[in-house]
């Protein structure tokens, strides 16, 4: 294996190589044209693709069969032929399925987790990896589990390594602690994530957090009565308070990694003198390598802010920063070139209707799983979430929150019309509030979830929508999660919650470009200037209007043409007399 291993140096030489293995003819085709099909689909050359497990596994992964019409079983069968064609090539190990319940020191240790999905599942990888390399049970220590995850990562192309390593020091330690006989080593929990840059809030001097929070708590909740004439009057957001306050930590941080000592930033005051407020900025804007940064202009808003309200600068020294913050290139008005490209993939009508049709599609699935008696919950959920928000394009975090006592109504029963309405203190601006009525589709799609699968879980139909199994609320980065793989399986598309707003603001403009207002009040905005630059500046919007224009001008001036000539006299005809 190692002198194969070092002669295949590119996917096409292990192409070449499977094509004189001496196998059935059939597999050799299947195997070939697995690799020559995915190479295919990743957009790549098979010669110019290195044959190594994490090229090989990143070109895997960024591949999403449902764009190139692959089914999820035809997509199985291609990956088990390619790794099968590895293996031949020795790029990868064999699989070691089974290996530790042949071996008498792992054997015992794997019947006894048998009944408990979780730990035999979790677990069986580390021990057939363990069995194949001679290592008895007492022999495992973090240094083994180290050696695991190269294994991992280097010879096999499980898609997420970190993670199934990440997870087996606590499934480890469980087993350790309810089976009497397996060994008590203890593994230590293991983080890939990248050591923190920045200074905790913590590590600051005591004095700035206690500043700090001053600051926040005066901006959560403003005094009315203060007369100062630059006091707050509205409150902020949860989110906004939480950003500021990363900002603040931000700002301390770069000073300090300037070279100032961490007790000489003792207040919000020390961030705002204008040099340092200078450093601050010019770290963000070096970092961004002098293109324009929203985070450095949103950075320097707060810090702006905290002078304005809480420090109490002047006229003149609020001026002088706002010269400072305004030498920073201000960011275009208009979608992320992410987002652009996201919106002209549905250009593609055939796309789209498989966007719209999706939750009939999931539904569907759903209910057949209902008639056997089985629960397909997730399923479910997606066929909801994704109607409301091709329907209504909520803000994720109002479609998490949605509840059927707090926000639905019914106002002609249970049959006739459905109204959401969500309140202005839950919407993001705080100042006007949210009301819809929902299509009739989505309704009874909504009313079919609470009368069929909720209660087949024992949940409570007039409660939240978005549920656990357990009956607790779901967390919006689960469900975000959830929608992202629903979409990408059925679409091959990557597409989040929050693009759907981006989708439903320019593709009502698109057909009625003039009418900005009606897409501003849809998406929930409070000012016309943020739609615009949710659906960005079409130049296919504006020639769509042109055109439009210009036909009809050509149409009344055909008219008119028409009518003059009927008025000419015709050739050889004598004029009246007058």
């Amino acid at each position: 294996m190692a002198d194969t291993e070092n002669k295949i140096k590119t996917l096409g030489e292990a192409l070449d190589l499977v094509e004189g293995a001496d196998l059935p003819s059939f597999q050799l085709r299947d195997m070939k044209s697995a690799i020559k099909r995915i190479a295919e689909m990743a957009g790549v050359l098979p010669g110019t693709v290195k044959a190594e497990a994490p090229v090989l596994r990143a070109m895997i992964a960024s591949i999403r069969p449902a764009a190139h019409g692959i089914s999820a079983k035809t997509w199985l069968n291609l990956r088990s032929r390619f790794r099968a064609a590895l293996r031949i090539a020795g790029i990868i190990d064999c699989r070691t399925d089974g290996s530790a319940l042949k071996d008498p020191a792992w054997a015992s240790l794997i019947k006894a987790i048998a009944a408990d999905k979780r730990l035999s599942c979790g677990l069986a990888s580390f021990a057939n990896f363990c069995s194949l390399e001679a290592i008895k049970p007492p022999q495992v220590d973090d240094a083994v589990l180290q050696q695991f995850h190269l294994w991992l990562e280097n010879r096999t192309l499980c898609l997420k390594p970190k993670d199934v390593v990440r997870s087996i020091p606590r499934l480890w330690n469980e087993a350790s602690e309810q089976i009497e006989f397996w060994p008590r080593t203890k593994l230590a929990a293991l983080s890939f994530k990248a050591p923190q840059r920045r200074r905790k809030w913590c590590d600051l001097a005591a004095s700035f957090q206690a500043d700090g929070e001053t600051y926040r708590a005066m901006r959560a909740n403003p005094d009315v009565f203060d007369e100062r004439a630059n006091a707050p009057r509205r409150p902020l957001a949860a989110t906004t308070l939480q950003q500021q306050r990363q900002h603040l930590r931000l700002a301390a941080s770069v000073l300090i990694e300037s070279g100032m000592p961490v007790e000489e930033i003792k207040s919000l005051a020390d961030l705002i003198e204008p040099e340092r407020f200078k450093t601050i900025l010019r770290h963000y804007h070096e970092r961004a390598e002098g293109r324009p940064n929203a985070f450095a202009i949103c950075l320097a808003q707060t810090l702006l802010q905290v002078g304005k309200y809480h420090v109490g600068l002047s006229a003149d020294e609020l001026s002088q920063l706002k010269r400072i913050a305004g030498k920073l290139p201000s960011v275009p008005l208009e979608l992320t070139a992410k987002n652009k490209a996201f919106l002209r993939q549905f250009e593609s009508d055939e796309l789209k209707a498989k966007l719209f049709f999706l939750p009939d599609q999931l539904q569907a699935k759903a209910a057949k799983a209902l008639e056997k008696s089985r629960i397909d919950f997730v399923t479910a959920q997606m066929a909801i979430a994704i109607d409301i928000q091709l329907a209504i394009a909520l803000r994720p975090q109002n479609l998490i929150a949605l509840n059927w006592r707090r926000h639905f109504l019914e106002p002609d029963g249970p049959r006739g019309r459905l109204l959401l309405h969500i309140p202005a203190a839950e919407m993001k601006s705080r100042r006007e509030e949210f009301t819809t009525e929902v299509p009739d589709d989505v309704a009874r799609r909504l009313r079919w979830y609470r009368r069929h699968v909720l209660p087949a879980i024992g949940a409570d139909p007039t409660g939240d929508l978005f549920i656990t199994r357990n009956g607790t609320r779901k967390s919006q980065e689960t469900l975000t999660d959830q929608i992202i793989k629903t979409i990408e399986l059925y679409l091959g598309v990557d597409m989040s919650p929050h693009q759907f707003r981006h989708l439903a603001g320019s593709s009502y403009l698109e057909e009625n470009p003039e009418d900005t207002e009606t897409a501003r009040a849809l998406l929930g905005h409070a000012w016309s200037k943020t739609t615009r630059v949710y659906v960005g500046s079409s130049s296919r919007r504006a020639s769509r209007a042109y055109n439009r224009f210009v036909f009809e001008q050509r149409e009344a001036l055909k008219l008119k043409r028409k009518r003059q000539r009927t008025r000419k006299p015709k050739k050889g005809s004598t004029p009246c007399a007058s």
